[in-house]
């Protein structure tokens, strides 16, 4: 047998099970409801007869006449009235004949269920007299369903007949104008034949010239695909890992944001490897390039099983991937950018200062109409604000109209002209005990662009500031700007440092020469260090303690729940006191581990003589529990005291 008749035998076998299905499904649908008709015909008779019985005389041959009355109608196989005793006052029921052998098995297979309904009746004034009972009769269900079946099966047996018919006749036809058609073809393949093929085909002499052909086509057609492959290679793909480069990426977005499909639209993953050149320096280039091309596989592999054939992962520059989704809902994309976030990490390779090779990665949604430049930026921008959170989750990038979403390189051009200008200022912040003592001021970097708006704070361009290596002279205008400050006002000030600037060549030593030119103001300094550092940058934030105490100011722990191992090096550093924050805090509440780890630092902290701080308060419950453990201050962006504390509304501190 011929594929082609094979084909059309198997759709043809599928075409019978799937009619033979809808018929025993539309057999199924048609029993349920004959049934549930003979079960409303029972509950309706047995209502109008009980209904008669209560109006009518409470002679026995009233009843007997309403109930023969009603058995008449036909439709009923059990007729019963019986008195408030038990006893049977009239019945009629109909007789079983007795079925052939066919009969037997029809009625086993359509067994049209009815069920008996009683009804009790009574007097006008309220008195029970008695209880009738109903039985439909099932007999006309069943004939109706078998004739309905019968005749349903004859027509799809008709039909199936009939396209059998046509389906042969049609196969031989296709088959005979397909051979001759071939072997016009194979015959055109030689150039000095030119007659014309007259009768059936013979394909006598046409063999050797099929066989040529098909070398020269295949000779051609591999010399093709080999031209074909090598400008792909050359224009669309990257040549390390085989993804798609930046100009495909570009081409395929710019596509997208010209869709005009009702679901057009849709999501961009962008993720870096932040410490590529780190791994270029101390692995060899042919390890980095095997990884990055062993990577690349596997995940073109995860986005072709999950992300559907629509999605497309490029690399657009020697450090970052592309994840285009287009035609995705949010659920869609943040279930194939976890997939992909996950993968990452199984993907990562050992360093020798951090311990793993770290991946930054953030999304954003695109619709038709977007600005693909301003898109970009806004993923850049999400992109080193997740380089700065120090974590490998997925950062979403603001949709939102600001002008501080700009590329790496306008963040540059900005930083600099601000850097050469001074224009920075800090944003000055009292901070109360639970007590209502004022503990310190505390102090936030911001920026004023040239457009003379609203200053940006710092969580905005300390990002992209530490992505260009300018995060240690953003911080060394925070520490001149923290002085000046210190000279014109009393009590202490914390400033806080971010840990790039640690790394970076000359920070500290220009540090410490800017405490030691102002020893009285330094006094009432403090500085504040992320506690990640402890762990990951312990010899720099030991040289930085040094400097610090040296000069006679103090030390800050912030972000303890981002990095709870600092818990073990916390006696090694002089810190004056702790902060809690983030959904440690606004999760304490409901989570008795957490309380107990809280107690486990304040306890600590107490040992150590450090203080413990709260950030992100929820609610005046986790306050209390807050409060009960012993941390000496608390913040929250729910419970507004800031008349009480005389804060801004936006730097909100809850008090005891």
């Amino acid at each position: 047998m011929s594929t082609f008749r094979r084909l059309f035998f198997c759709t043809a076998l599928l075409i019978g099970f799937i009619l033979l299905g809808a018929q025993a499904l539309g057999m199924l649908a048609a029993h349920r409801y004959l049934s549930a008709q003979v079960t409303q015909q029972s509950e309706g008779g047995a209502s109008a007869l009980a209904w008669a019985l209560s109006h009518a005389t409470s002679s026995p041959a009233d009843r007997s006449t309403l109930a023969n009355e009603l058995f008449e109608q036909g439709l009923y196989a059990l007729v019963r009235i019986t008195d408030e005793g038990g006893n049977t006052v009239a019945e009629y029921k109909k007789r079983q004949h007795a079925a052939g052998r066919d009969g037997n098995w029809r009625n086993a297979w359509l067994n049209v269920q009815a069920p008996s309904v009683s009804r009790p009746f009574g007097s006008s004034d309220g008195s029970a007299r008695g209880t009738v009972t109903v039985q439909a009769d099932t007999r006309l269900a069943r004939d109706t369903l078998w004739q309905g079946g019968v005749r349903i099966l004859g027509l799809v047996l008709g039909a199936g007949v009939f396209w059998a018919l046509f389906a042969l006749n049609l196969v031989r036809w296709i088959e005979t104008r397909t051979s001759r058609d071939i072997c016009e073809r194979v015959r055109a393949l030689d150039p000095g034949n030119h007659a014309a093929l007259t009768g059936s085909c013979e394909l006598a002499g046409v063999d050797q010239a099929l066989v040529d052909a098909q070398r020269r086509v295949a000779a051609t057609v591999e010399e093709q695909n080999a031209k074909i492959e090598s400008l792909q290679s050359e224009i669309y793909r990257d040549t390390v890992t085989r993804l798609p480069n930046r100009k495909y990426f570009v081409d395929q977005f710019r596509a997208a944001l010209t869709d005009k499909a009702p679901d057009a639209g849709g999501h961009i993953l962008m993720f870096r490897q932040r410490d590529l050149a780190e791994i270029n320096r101390h692995l060899s280039r042919a390890f980095t390039d095997q990884w990055l091309r062993s990577s690349s596989d596997r995940l073109r592999k995860l986005i072709e099983e999950f992300g559907g054939p629509s999605a497309q992962i490029a690399r657009i520059s020697g450090s970052d991937f592309a994840l285009l989704m287009p035609h995705t809902s949010a659920p869609q994309a943040s279930l194939l950018a976890e997939r992909v976030r996950r993968e990452l990490r199984s993907l990562r390779v050992p360093m020798d200062k951090y311990g793993w090779c770290r991946w930054a990665l953030a999304m954003t949604a695109f619709a038709p109409g977007d600005n693909m430049s301003d898109t970009l930026a806004r993923l850049d921008h999400a992109l080193m604000c997740a380089e700065s959170a120090d974590d490998d989750q997925i950062t979403p990038a603001s949709q939102a109209a600001d002008s501080t979403r700009i590329g790496e390189y306008s963040w540059h051009d900005a930083l600099a002209t601000a850097l050469e200008q001074h224009r920075f200022s800090l944003s000055i912040q009292p901070l109360h005990a639970v007590s209502g003592a004022l503990l310190h001021h505390e102090a936030s970097l911001t920026l004023h662009d040239a457009s003379g708006e609203d200053p940006v704070p710092a969580s905005i361009f300390m990002p992209p500031a530490v992505r260009l290596g300018l995060s240690a002279e953003c911080d060394i205008q925070a520490i001149r700007l923290g002085l000046d400050w210190l000279f014109t006002h009393t009590g202490a000030l914390t400033v806080p440092l971010s840990l790039a600037s640690l790394a970076q060549t000359s920070f500290l030593s220009r540090l410490g020469r800017m405490l030691a030119d102002r020893p009285v103001l330094t006094q009432r300094l403090i500085v504040e260090v992320d506690a990640a550092g402890l762990v990951e940058q312990g010899a720099d934030l030991r040289q930085l303690c040094d400097i610090v105490t040296a000069a006679g100011a103090r030390m800050g722990i912030s972000r303890l729940p981002q990095q709870f191992g600092a818990m073990e090096h916390l006696h090694e550093y002089p810190a004056s006191y702790l902060k809690l924050c983030g959904s440690f805090i606004t999760g304490l509440l409901h989570s008795p581990g957490s309380q107990h780890l809280a107690a486990t630092v304040v306890a600590t902290a107490t040992t150590l003589d450090m203080a413990v701080y709260a950030e992100d308060v929820p609610d005046l419950a986790t306050q209390a529990i807050l409060e009960s453990l012993g941390v000496r201050a608390i913040r929250g962006a729910v419970v507004n005291f800031s008349h009480q504390r005389e804060l801004a509304p936006d730097h909100q501190w809850v008090p005891s």
